[in-house]
């Protein structure tokens, strides 16, 4: 059953808040950003060799005697990136550099228990110097058809699937990011241009505006991408189809940086890695239905979150089509 309140004839339009977002009675909320990508939750997020949608970096903090360094930061980046490659290549174990992450899954060591970092946060693990290791994904095909491994990539917000919990996919699903953690689980209504997606509010973040993979490809093109491009891209490849076809949100980074991007005349030089990195400027229109959520145990949905379910419980709740162009007129107001 839902858990929503009335959805009856549109109200009159709320006066804005101060960031521009107009708020109904029922809780919904409606704003126009734009949409940067948030590449968790996929499952080629986060690979070894670090050629998934997001950089390693951003799933991570590095630990050195006890003082936390942020691999995000510009000036952490390359130590960082050093010492998770060097304590890949050494399998986590002993004596390799301690990692506390917060965007993968992570297993203990054998016989061990995971170790909690950075409290009070939650959900964050060591891993590296014999602490834990990074949990390993399913096998993905590269854009060179070779496979790749991958990292077990989390969001907040999980489903079940056959009886078992499971992370959603953030490239079949679309999802939104939200500040506000009682808002995890409401069902969305996105528009950008000429297409509208329904979506769940899936991951936390500092701030609205923030969209996963799949939320990108359908609000640009209409469809979620029946195979998904992923790196790297060999030499061999590069400047090709396979790189030049690339549609947003994914963009080419080669190694050798942007003087060997592809353009005329220029030959490539390095491999190119795929990030999930180009997000939309201005002109999301965005409904958060705070008060419509699917059946939920916790932060968990009780079952399969699909495309058509999306749409089925946001319809049955009385929002149809009509009254969300409605909501969506407030913002003229």
């Amino acid at each position: 059953m839902l858990a929503t309140s009335a959805a009856g004839k549109q109200p009159a339009c709320p006066a804005p808040d101060a960031n521009g977002r107009v708020t109904f009675g029922d809780g919904s909320i409606l704003m126009k950003t734009g949409l940067e990508v948030n590449p968790d939750g996929a499952a080629a997020s986060y690979t070894p060799g670090d050629h998934g949608y997001t950089y390693i970096n951003n799933g991570v903090n590095l630990h050195i005697h006890g003082k936390k360094l942020g691999c995000s930061a510009q000036g952490n980046q390359s130590l960082c990136h050093t010492e998770w490659t060097k304590a890949e290549a050494g399998n986590f174990g002993p004596g390799t550099a301690e990692f506390c992450v917060y965007a993968m899954e992570v297993e203990p060591p054998a016989g061990g228990t995971k170790t909690a970092c950075e409290l009070p946060r939650k959900g964050r693990y060591f891993v590296g110097n014999g602490k834990g290791r990074p949990k390993a994904g399913e096998q993905v095909p590269t854009a060179s058809g070779d496979m790749v491994a991958s990292y077990l990539s989390m969001t907040h917000l999980t489903h079940t699937v056959h009886g078992q919990v499971a992370y959603i996919d953030s490239a079949a699903i679309p999802g939104l990011v939200t500040p506000q953690s009682n808002l995890v689980g409401a069902l969305a209504w996105v528009r950008y241009g000429d297409h509208e997606v329904f979506a769940i509010v899936n991951d936390s973040g500092p701030a609205f505006g923030e969209g996963s993979v799949a939320l990108h490809q359908q609000l640009r093109n209409g469809q979620v991408g029946s195979i998904q491009p992923i790196g790297p891209i060999p030499i061999d490849l590069r400047c090709s189809s396979v790189e030049t076809g690339l549609k947003p949100p994914f963009v080419s980074r080669p190694d050798g940086g942007a003087n060997d991007l592809c353009k005329a005349g220029h030959k490539a030089k390095t491999s190119s890695d795929i990030r999930a990195y180009q997000g939309i400027g201005s002109g999301v229109t965005s409904i958060i239905l705070a008060s419509i959520k699917p059946p939920m145990s916790g932060t968990t949905v009780t079952e399969e979150v699909t495309l058509e379910r999306l749409r089925e419980w946001v319809t049955k709740a009385g929002f149809t089509p009509e009254k969300l162009h409605q909501m969506a007129t407030c913002l003229a107001h």
